[in-house]
């Protein structure tokens, strides 16, 4: 009796087991079907190359602005840099509008990836707003126009918007990776270790060349440490597009 019961155990852990591992496997299959794929991969790197001239932008002034001193940021200085942030708003928006039409979509991956990636860029937009806002005090100041604000105390605050701009941007690494994922087919593939594409391998080809658009010299695979947003967003994605052991839809 003993034994029978010890049987009846295993082979209910073994059942319980099947009926998780069946679940995970419909489930990629529920969530991941093979619809949207290709136009939503165009749309979400069209959009990185956006966020691209932001980037660029961005560690660019960096270098500016570690070598100008305090005394060096002039009314004419302050004013780019707030024009660059009205651009930098411009090209979030851009970004920010190419997925917003697929919080419909029919495939729940995409949905997934498209809720991450627009709050990321709805987060860079207001981070970027508020920075513009604190350039624009700063001139006020430095044309005597301020309201009692220090110039200290307002590059500051600059300061630490930037880092929190740099945190909301690691957001698009991890919608970047669930964009791989979504790329598998739901059709042939039961769980995200599978290696199967969704795309054509000349689809495959069009979305390299949208990728080469901005970044043809961020050649890596995958993470590493030391990259950008922007360099381990284009090498998750790259990855998956150029690594052969990734099989084309026929």
């Amino acid at each position: 009796m003993r034994y029978s019961r010890l049987w009846l155990c295993v082979l209910l852990g073994f059942g319980l087991t099947f009926l998780a591992q069946a679940q995970e496997e419909n489930a990629f299959k529920k969530y991941n079907p093979d619809i949207d794929k290709y136009e939503f991969a165009k749309s979400y790197i069209i959009g990185l190359g956006y966020f691209s001239r932001v980037s660029t932008r961005l560690a660019a002034e960096d270098t500016l602005l570690a070598q100008a001193s305090s005394a060096d940021k002039s009314p004419k200085l302050i004013q780019a840099m707030i024009d660059n942030r009205t651009l930098d708003n411009t090209e979030i928006r851009i970004a920010r509008n190419y997925l917003v039409k697929y919080n419909t979509s029919a495939n729940g991956l995409i949905r997934l990836v498209t809720n991450d990636a627009v709050a990321a860029y709805d987060r860079l937009l207001e981070l970027s707003t508020r920075e513009r806002e604190l350039w624009q005090t700063l001139y006020r100041v430095q044309i005597s126009e301020g309201n009692g604000l220090k110039e200290e105390d307002i590059l500051r605050q600059q300061v630490v918007l930037v880092g929190e701009k740099k945190e909301a941007a690691k957001e698009l690494i991890k919608a970047s990776r669930k964009l791989t994922i979504m790329l598998l087919s739901g059709e042939l593939c039961e769980n995200e270790q599978c290696r199967s594409l969704a795309l054509t391998r000349e689809e495959r080809y069009k979305l390299l060349d949208k990728l080469d658009a901005f970044g043809k010299d961020n050649t890596d695979w995958g993470a590493k440490a030391g990259q950008t947003t922007l360099q381990a967003s284009i090498a998750a994605i790259r990855e998956v597009l150029e690594d052969p052991i990734y099989i084309s839809k026929p």
